[in-house]
């Protein structure tokens, strides 16, 4: 049934009221989820004919976590206990160090072209998922030892590996050269990294103790290094980004210079659920956040401000809301119990859906497009952005090419349909974005 501006609920529709529906989602990301020619099966980012035929440990964290938010609704918590469990066995099965990367094909092979470093943490997220939705569907008494002692395994390595090779001793934070944003934005201590491995690190703790309280699996010697490593974060987390009255920083950059302006990941501490070691910083940084983002055009939130003479800012087509922070932003207002704020943020991502209720990445306009083609595309200024020899890894520059062959196709895409419309969207239905609009439902159920 289409609708033309009705509201149900509380949220103004569009498109199709399925899209209101827990189940309506849990149906687009059973769609983009394939069986992997190794272990397990995973949900792809997007249509595999689309720009983004990976599994991205990223996304999938953000995916399983909207699976246990569902398992915790009880809505289709076998089904979805199934799907963690084989997004956790692909990511034991591609690594055996712990050292996750950007992305990877359904045959296990590693596919990223950046660093990185949070998929470190993202993968030790959706294990620990894996334990904690067994144990509330089946209980843990009853899964295979196997496969939690390959968990646990898995879950120690990465602990290792962080400590050993990310941690600065001496900043006391992780360090990281990627993450979240593809370019040198993300180079340095930053705040959505470090808040990433502290949830990563909390959650398999908790994991653990799952574990040791159900089965005769021996988790002492790995829990000590989760302990021993989160005493070291986590004041170090505190003193450089929870200092009183003062504002929570994005990051600091590799030579320790604040950098205070707006960005998307000020979102983290609500995000990663660390309003405990945040306290009212992490309100204040959403806060800071949602005003500084808001797309004065198009609604929902950018990732951050676009000023294109920024080295470090990829515009990628032109700047413009992104769907899945976007709903980021609606959980937050949920979690405070502001129902009518929750509502309108997912308002605004119904109306950039399509008519099958299918939600983008991000968005962009004419105006903003054409720009970008002049100033940074045509110019070749972006694929200096893109591909910084100082956040790439070391990899073959025929992936790089593939990946410029990608972005060509995608912007020429964009050109001919900005010939029809002053609005252009990116890549839907992205399985990310349905994940993030999923849990924000669910959120919005507990109001």
């Amino acid at each position: 049934m289409t609708c033309s501006q009705q509201t149900t609920d509380g949220i103004a529709f569009q498109h199709s009221k399925a899209i209101a529906n827990p189940e309506f989602h849990l149906d687009v990301l059973d769609e983009l989820t394939y069986e992997a020619e190794v272990e397990g099966g995973v949900p792809l980012a997007s249509d595999p004919d689309n720009r983004y035929p990976y599994a991205y440990p990223r996304d999938i964290a953000s995916i399983t976590r909207a699976w246990l938010t569902a398992i915790r609704h009880d809505v289709r918590p076998t089904e979805c206990l199934n799907r963690i469990l084989e997004s956790a066995r692909f990511m034991i099965a591609v690594e055996d160090d712990g050292r996750w990367y950007q992305r990877y094909a359904l045959d296990g092979t590693e596919q990223g072209i950046y660093r990185q470093e949070d998929n470190v943490a993202h993968g030790i997220r959706i294990i620990a998922h894996a334990v904690v939705a067994l144990e509330t569907v089946t209980g843990l008494e009853a899964a295979d030892e196997a496969f939690l002692s390959a968990a646990v395994e898995a879950i120690d390595a990465a602990v290792a590996h962080a400590r050993r090779d990310l941690y600065d001793a001496n900043a006391h934070l992780i360090e990281s050269t990627t993450s979240i944003h593809e370019g040198a934005i993300e180079s340095g201590y930053t705040l959505w990294v470090n808040c990433a491995f502290l949830a990563g690190f909390r959650q398999a703790l908790d994991a653990f103790e799952r574990i040791d309280a159900a089965t005769n699996i021996a988790v002492d010697a790995e829990r000590d290094h989760i302990e021993e490593f989160l005493n070291r974060l986590e004041p170090g987390v505190k003193r450089c980004f929870a200092v009183d009255d003062v504002p929570v920083p994005r990051r600091f950059t590799p030579d320790g210079e604040r950098d205070d302006r707006p960005d998307i990941t000020l979102l983290a501490p609500t995000y990663f659920d660390l309003e405990d070691l945040f306290g009212d910083q992490a309100i204040r940084a959403a806060e800071r956040a949602a005003a500084g983002l808001e797309d004065p055009r198009l609604g929902g939130l950018q990732r951050f401000r676009g000023f294109h003479r920024d080295h470090e800012v990829h515009q990628h087509g032109g700047t413009g809301p992104w769907m899945q922070y976007t709903a980021w932003h609606a959980q937050y207002r949920y979690d405070r119990g502001e129902l009518d704020r929750g509502d309108d943020v997912l308002s605004t991502i119904v109306s950039h859906a399509d008519d099958d209720g299918f939600i983008p990445e991000h968005l962009s306009t004419r105006d903003r497009f054409e720009q970008f083609r002049a100033r940074e595309w045509n110019t070749g200024v972006d694929f200096d952005k893109e591909f910084d020899p100082d956040v790439l890894r070391d990899v073959p520059f025929d992936r790089v090419v593939e990946e410029l062959e990608s972005m060509r196709r995608a912007y020429d895409g964009m050109a001919e349909a900005l010939e029809e419309s002053e609005v252009i969207a990116f890549a839907a239905p992205l399985a990310w974005c349905h994940a993030e609009f999923l849990t924000a439902l669910l959120k919005r159920a507990n109001e």
